[in-house]
């Protein structure tokens, strides 16, 4: 015996949510009842079929089930598959967000473990961007994130970022003094700490420091006569 919401296996009167929910949001139509029962009525022949065998035996029946209906073996009982399109991206990054902000900057910079000042700049630029929704940061936030990490302090912090942005081509003039980190500032960042990782990835985000291309350029003097 069973109904829309459960069905009755050995005396037990099992309910299904997913299924409760999923009648209602389709008005309780004809259809949604009838792909229902089959379900259960599946269910039901499957728990006939399997009660007898032992746990062994079961478990090669199961397998052999999922594999031949091509089913993903890593689904389990009483688990919903995982939403898909774009209201299910949006979760998967709200979530993601949030737990990027349990991360500490302290922690940040300890895990990642930058060797130069260019590279500890492009961290605590890669913290504003990520972790505090600040994609575009002045110089006074880096040296506070910084003091944050309780990390050595700047002895130019200006000059330290002019040469994440020109030199290395971590950083880059978002105007109106404002910086922002580049592709190859966030590749070198995910890199971290792996040392190969980061010729690697500065490897795939070339770069030519524009103080050289301006000092290549730049015109020669006339000779006196």
């Amino acid at each position: 015996m069973s109904d829309a919401n459960g069905s009755i296996v050995e005396g037990t009167l099992i309910h299904y949510p997913r299924w409760e929910a999923g009648i209602s949001s389709c008005g309780d139509t004809a259809r949604g009842m009838d792909e229902t029962h089959a379900e259960l009525h599946a269910m039901q022949k499957a728990y006939d079929a399997l009660k007898s065998l032992d746990g062994e035996r079961k478990g090669r029946v199961i397998k052999w089930l999922m594999e031949s209906l091509a089913m993903d073996v890593s689904v389990r009982l009483g688990e919903e598959p995982e939403p898909s399109g774009p209201l299910a991206e949006q979760e998967r990054s709200a979530c993601a967000q949030a737990e990027r902000r349990e991360v500490s900057v302290r922690d940040f910079i300890s895990q990642k473990k930058p060797q130069s000042l260019v590279e500890r700049v492009a961290c605590l630029g890669y913290y504003l961007t990520h972790y505090r929704d600040q994609p575009h940061f002045r110089a006074p936030d880096i040296v506070q994130l910084n003091t944050d990490a309780a990390a050595h302090k700047f002895g130019n912090p200006s000059r330290d970022i002019d040469n994440a942005d020109r030199q290395n081509g971590y950083l880059v003039t978002a105007g109106s003094g404002l910086k922002q980190i580049t592709p190859r500032g966030e590749a070198v960042v995910e890199a971290l700490p792996d040392r190969e990782a980061v010729k690697t990835a500065l490897r795939s985000n070339p770069f030519k420091s524009r103080r050289a291309n301006a000092r290549k350029t730049a015109p020669k003097a006339k000779d006196e006569s």
